[in-house]
């Protein structure tokens, strides 16, 4: 069969078996990374299966909403599932062994309906965290190196190192945001609410050497609880104190809340102020 009738057919059967069929999605990325795709697989014994499989996996991914675009767009993918139809596989399934791809399809599909299922956090990080193209055999090594240090809990901080201070600004995230309540959602993984829609969340990374970075907009985010004794905290005006150690805030006057993560981390917010202050323990 030639791609141009595979094409025709699995467009047909998408129009028929899924109320919220996108056709004008489906010929986009068909004619730019299915045919990227086409021209890699190229006359090899496989290519017809190969290529009706992935054809499946669009078909599938648009006709369930999972699959919402043919390229990224300002906010990157819609979800990690999407970028690995539209974007990995094109790109590596010809690197695959042809008597693997079929699997190497399937795999892909599973992983990135498995990450749905997750805290939306949890798809949000892979996505944000994953920078080059994976290679589609390799998909389960680089789930356990990216989610390992976020979900493992981490050793408690001595907090007798001196204390270091990074500010971020969530309006990167969410215009309006005024931050409010804030709780773990995992070991490293802070959520921070709205202060007037508490619906309305921003995910945060807890990263070493001040380098923690908003998530952007999630929902889903659940509450970590953890263990142990963690150390006082007093906040005066432009100083915290962090058990016996204290450190010079002039930027933040009017603390309105404050968590802490046995990790060594402490973050607060302010009365008037859209910015998120993380304290942390070296």
């Amino acid at each position: 069969m030639t791609i141009i009738a595979t094409i025709d057919r699995i467009r047909t059967e998408g129009r028929r078996a899924f109320a919220r069929w996108d056709a004008a999605l489906f010929d986009a990325i068909t004619a730019g990374p299915a045919a990227e795709l086409a021209r890699r697989l190229g006359t090899q014994s496989d290519a017809d299966a190969a290529f009706g499989g992935y054809l499946r996996l669009v078909q599938q991914g648009i006709g369930s909403g999972l699959v919402k675009r043919a390229a990224p767009g300002a906010s990157g993918w819609s979800n990690f599932l999407e970028r690995l139809v539209v974007e990995v596989v094109p790109d590596r399934l010809a690197d695959v062994a042809p008597e693997r791809r079929l699997r190497a399809l399937a795999d892909a599909w599973n992983l990135g309906e498995g990450l749905l299922r997750e805290p939306q956090w949890v798809d949000r990080y892979v996505n944000a965290r994953v920078r080059a193209t994976p290679r589609l055999e390799a998909l389960d090594e680089l789930l356990v190196r990216t989610l390992t240090p976020v979900l493992t809990p981490a050793p408690p901080a001595a907090w007798t190192g001196a204390l270091r201070v990074a500010v971020l600004d969530l309006r990167a995230a969410h215009d309006d945001f005024l931050p409010g309540r804030m709780r773990l959602a995992a070991p490293t993984v802070l959520c921070v609410e709205d202060r007037h829609r508490p619906a309305l969340q921003i995910g945060v990374y807890l990263r070493r050497g001040q380098q923690s970075e908003p998530l952007g907009v999630l929902s889903g985010l659940g509450e970590y609880e953890e263990g142990g004794k963690l150390p006082g905290v007093q906040f005066d005006d432009g100083r915290v104190r962090v058990g016996t150690k204290a450190v010079e805030v002039p930027t933040l006057r009017r603390c309105q809340g404050y968590t802490v993560a046995r990790a060594g981390f402490v973050t607060a917010c302010a009365v008037d102020s859209q910015k998120l202050w993380v304290i942390e323990s070296e």
